[in-house]
């Protein structure tokens, strides 16, 4: 994907109009449509690090290639979503400087208006639910989910760890979907803990499941 797409796709992102990107980082609105034209062979180094602090990516951003061009060839809609580490912040949240990148998803399944996060799935503690080690897990960001639904969640060790929100007897449970792994209880006076999101996507060699 070209430069001028990516800085396209993520203004877009954030509802913004070239008018209103370029005021944020003090250019007319005709020098961003150059910049999404492709019409600019080299953005000054101030200008890409503005355009990442406000888009909340790395400035490696604007120059690595991705994936994108495998959906593009089989003409599968996509968008932009931040791929995470599998750290999760001591306040239940993930903190935007550990953005790994922005990654392509394919957009069916997803709602453009609401706000989504990747991770890649660490180790078999979920594979009879079909998620496997190295799957692309697409969270929908949140801080609840009903009980049975998998989701990402942030505990003690600060670890976010995709599992089954179950409750029992007012005892919030972790279910891995694996009879190998034990459940983990969780302490109802544990401040630490959090839902960070649930899972709306499986991305499998970019096959992927609803």
């Amino acid at each position: 994907m070209s430069l001028g797409m990516k800085i396209k796709q993520l203004r877009q992102s954030k509802g913004l109009t070239q008018e209103q990107l370029g005021e944020l980082i003090g250019v007319k609105k005709s020098a961003i449509a150059k910049y999404e034209n492709n019409r600019v062979e080299n953005l000054k180094r101030a200008t890409i690090q503005k355009l990442a602090d406000i888009f909340e990516v790395p400035p490696s951003f604007f120059f690595n290639e991705e994936d994108s061009h495998i959906y593009e060839m089989a003409n599968v809609n996509f968008f932009y979503i931040p791929l995470y580490d599998p750290i999760c912040c001591g306040n239940g949240g993930f903190d935007d400087d550990n953005i790994i990148e922005m990654i392509a998803v394919p957009s069916k399944g997803l709602n453009p208006s609401l706000h989504y996060f990747a991770q890649y799935a660490d180790g078999e503690s979920m594979k009879d639910a079909g998620i496997n080690n190295g799957d692309l897990l697409v969270f929908e960001r949140t801080d609840r989910v009903d009980n049975g639904v998998i989701g990402c969640f942030c505990v003690d060790e600060n670890t976010a760890m995709c599992k089954k929100f179950k409750m029992q007897d007012n005892i919030v449970v972790l279910q891995p979907m694996n009879s190998d792994f034990d459940p983990i209880p969780i302490d109802p006076l544990n401040s630490n803990f959090r839902c960070i999101g649930k899972l709306k996507k499986v991305i499998k060699d970019f096959e992927w499941e609803e």
